[in-house]
């Protein structure tokens, strides 16, 4: 025996409660009509789709709309959502069907138990939370549809632990904690500076990792971003760089909209360019927005837009989120980046698992090895207090890679910072001849050390700075037999000293993508005399 709309209404009407409202409108001042079984609403993160019809059960569908709108009025949109969501995953597989409302007890308390005990298995508690919430609100106000009082006593004295964030980073999980600054983040950079492919989708792809690595924010974050946020402050100045600062919409802030309150954050010129090349590369006509009364266009330009595709008609109030990209938007582009360049990591030997999560990690974990203050960090992270940053200087010290002869050589060829190309002698190349173009190496403790160790290619004047930055140009001819090997050993040696002398580590790691450069030389040179000695 099922029990149905008219009869929840009945028993809601004999009981005197509240029935819950054809419209209502959330904390955000969005109007939600909630006349039907299915609510579309609107997120920091997207536009979702509540389908209460997926509970069989009148009753308790009716006793969860009442608690969405509930937590939409007095919390967010975002809250109501999460809890819909929790609800259909936890607790409705394993709600079985149920006669009157004395059974629906004994099902409901099965139900959610269930939950408990599988939630405990997987150390994963702090998830029935919102299930927990839900319960005790429901037992409090109509106990009458299902809802035991003691048993909601019971889980209200539940101690369950928040969502243990942290861990991760805490962990140095090679899959979800900080990028390896030594072998993960610098082949991400150099990837990102060597892709050069004008396709649109390309484009987003960099403008969204180079976001990620630049300002370490949520996805929902960039989400909200407009084309207008860039702007360069030393634009029209003769002579002076570009400095760029871009303004970040908040969220989690209690703010009704995320850009309500934007805050200024600089970003460094190299990752700037592509946020730029994603401005000039977006189409020039408005967005519009399918809605329930038309088709509406809009007087922003996001940065990032909704992906071309067959898209249901929203509410004409939920248009602002409507025009914006879903923010799992942004993880898709990461992944795609990674996909399509074959990017594989040095340590998992798997292909990257990139995540703006993983992102944010590495930003905060090289920011605390830079010597910044948790007040800093906490402000650059936009968290409203220090407490969520702790965790990033408990891990201090523990994200510099040791590195060795053997361990710079075992992954000089994953890495790939050498593009430039061996030769036997300096007449091998055209530029031999000329002696300002042969390239030497001092060594930095012994001025006296030096060493020929090839011959610069580039037909023009050079900027760079020999010899560690040769090792990274495509122009410079390293020689087979010189003492590659010796500079190597005097960069580990002047690493190590670095690191144990100065707090900041950014003095010991800054060359660390020249050593890999070298270790690789070393190994291309090996392996050519070995070939040329049979």
């Amino acid at each position: 025996m099922s029990t149905t709309a008219a009869d929840i209404s009945t028993q809601v009407h004999r009981l005197g409660l509240a029935a819950v409202p054809s419209r209502f409108c959330s904390r955000e001042g969005i109007e939600i009509d909630s006349s039907s079984d299915e609510w579309v609403v609107a997120t920091t993160t997207r536009v979702s789709r509540l389908n209460f019809a997926r509970i069989d059960d009148e009753r308790i569908s009716w006793a969860c709309k009442r608690y969405v709108v509930h937590r939409m009025q007095i919390a967010s949109t975002g809250d109501g959502v999460g809890f819909f969501f929790t609800f259909c995953e936890l607790i409705l597989p394993r709600l079985r069907a149920a006669s009157d409302a004395e059974d629906l007890q004994r099902k409901l308390i099965q139900a959610v138990g269930g939950a408990i005990k599988d939630l405990r298995t997987r150390q994963k508690i702090w998830r029935i939370y919102r299930i927990v919430r839900w319960y005790v609100w429901c037992a409090d106000r109509f106990p009458e549809l299902g809802f035991q009082p003691e048993y909601a006593d019971e889980l209200d004295q539940m101690v369950i632990p928040g969502d243990p964030k942290g861990e991760a980073v805490r962990s140095d999980d090679p899959e979800e904690g900080p990028l390896d600054r030594t072998l993960e983040l610098p082949l991400l950079i150099r990837a990102l500076d060597r892709d050069n492919s004008a396709a649109f989708g390309h484009v987003e792809e960099r403008a969204a990792l180079a976001l990620c690595i630049a300002i370490g924010r949520n996805p929902a974050n960039l989400a909200f971003l407009e084309e207008r946020d860039l702007a360069n402050l030393t634009v029209g100045i003769p002579g002076v760089p570009a400095c760029y600062v871009l303004k970040v919409p908040r969220i989690k802030k209690r703010q009704l909209s995320p850009r309500d309150e934007l805050r200024d954050v600089a970003i460094d010129s190299a990752l700037a360019r592509h946020i730029c090349a994603l401005i000039e590369a977006n189409p020039r006509d408005p967005v519009s927005v399918l809605t329930t009364e038309g088709e509406v266009a809009i007087s922003f330009r996001p940065l990032f837009r909704r992906p071309i595709g067959a898209v249901k008609p929203v509410p004409k109030a939920l248009v602002d989120r409507a025009a914006r990209c879903p923010s799992g938007r942004i993880n898709e582009l990461l992944k795609s980046f990674v996909s399509r360049l074959e990017i594989i990591s040095p340590i998992t030997k798997e292909p990257l698992a990139l995540t703006p999560r993983r992102l944010r990690y590495t930003f905060g974990t090289g920011l605390v090895e830079e010597g910044i203050s948790r007040r800093e960090l906490a402000n650059l992270l936009d968290h409203s207090d220090t407490q969520h940053v702790r965790v990033y200087f408990e891990t201090k010290h523990r994200v510099v890679r040791h590195l060795d002869a053997a361990v710079a050589k075992k992954f000089a060829g994953m890495l790939n910072f050498f593009v430039g190309k061996v030769i036997d002698k300096v007449e091998d190349d055209p530029n031999g001849s000329l002696p300002d173009k042969r390239v030497l190496y001092v060594d930095q403790s012994n001025p006296a050390d030096q060493e020929e160790i090839g011959v610069c290619g580039k037909r023009s004047l050079c900027h760079l700075d020999p010899p560690f930055s040769c090792y990274l140009c495509e122009k410079f001819r390293p020689l087979r037999h010189a003492a590659h090997q010796h500079v190597l050993d005097c960069m580990l040696v002047d690493r190590d000293e670095r690191l144990k002398k100065y707090e900041d580590s950014r003095l010991g790691v800054q060359l660390d993508d020249v050593i890999f450069a070298v270790a690789q030389v070393v190994e291309l040179c090996r392996d050519g005399v070995e070939e040329a000695h049979g």
